[in-house]
């Protein structure tokens, strides 16, 4: 990859953080008012609307993919509905810090998973190492809260890592079963269109929204922030990263999500930051740097 594009995909990549970092501030703030399932719901059709208007003005239609919607139903679910479900639930019992810490350990699943689901990649030295980092950096953020937080703390984090989980087994079963061909905008819409259509009968039948208090003006201003920023623009940028230079290189923005969802959550949240956490994130992202298919060409 020569400079100028190196550049470009460097800068995306940043900008793709700055959309994805806040978007566990902008949570923390909903999910004060609007209940999980609704937020998910508002968040994912605010997306929705976005990139299907793009994928019109662009003349693209998920309808000429149509042989795909079994993938898109899966991916609908499994990296819409389940994780954002899981995080907003799970941000309800822990703050937007370490739920955004937590986030880091989607890479490692997803070398994991990977190995034994996906196109069997091996496991190098590095990913075996930067694996048992992750899983003992895990361990310094989650064992505090087993012994010193109430078990609300306990389950909320738990949540948390099972998102993370979601995201992996959706990111594996893409790379395995979608055409590479497909525009990324158009995946994108068509499983969001899939996962808005779930959550409506849940939302409404469990959350029962139109039972509830009109949310707060920053509730929903986290929630269109949520659906515009952390969502729409956010997968915007990723997808564009992943065209101008492979999802490996895309990956590298998860790097920056718990830096800049620590320092949201300590700037406007006032949350504590404990040494646990710092120390936890550290060995985490050292585990996400090794097992990146960028360094495991080196010590495989």
């Amino acid at each position: 990859m020569d400079y100028p594009l190196k550049a470009k995909s460097l800068f995306l990549i940043f900008l793709c953080a700055l959309c994805w970092g806040p978007s566990y501030l902008f949570i923390k703030v909903a999910i004060q008012d609007i209940p999980p399932l609704t937020l998910v719901l508002t968040r994912v059709v605010i997306a929705w609307v976005i990139l299907y208007t793009i994928c019109l003005i662009q003349k693209r239609t998920s309808f000429d993919w149509k042989n795909q919607w079994r993938h898109f139903a899966v991916l609908g679910i499994s990296l819409n509905v389940l994780p954002f479900f899981l995080i907003s639930f799970g941000e309800l019992y822990i703050s937007s810090s370490l739920a955004g810490f937590l986030n880091s350990f989607t890479l490692i699943f997803t070398a994991i998973l990977s190995h034994f689901f996906g196109s069997h990649d091996p496991f190098t030295k590095n990913k075996l190492f930067g694996v048992i980092l992750g899983i003992f950096g895990l361990g310094v953020i989650y064992l505090p809260l087993v012994f010193q937080e109430g078990v609300k703390n306990n389950v909320g984090a738990l949540l948390i890592i099972l998102a993370c989980l979601s995201y992996a087994t959706g990111t594996v079963y893409a790379r395995s079963h979608l055409q590479k061909k497909i525009p990324g905008i158009v995946v994108l819409t068509a499983q969001l269109g899939i996962a808005a259509l779930v959550l409506i009968p849940l939302s409404l039948f469990i959350d029962r929204p139109f039972t509830l208090a009109f949310p707060s003006y920053p509730a929903l201003g986290g929630a269109i922030g949520l659906g515009v920023i952390g969502t729409a623009i956010g997968f915007l940028f990723y997808y564009k990263v992943i065209q101008l230079a492979g999802a490996t290189y895309a990956s590298f923005s998860v790097l920056l999500v718990p830096m800049l969802a620590m320092f949201l959550g300590a700037v406007f949240l006032g949350e504590v930051l404990t040494w646990n956490l710092y120390a936890g994130t550290l060995l985490i992202l050292m585990g996400v740097l090794a097992v990146n298919p960028v360094f495991n060409k080196v010590g495989s």
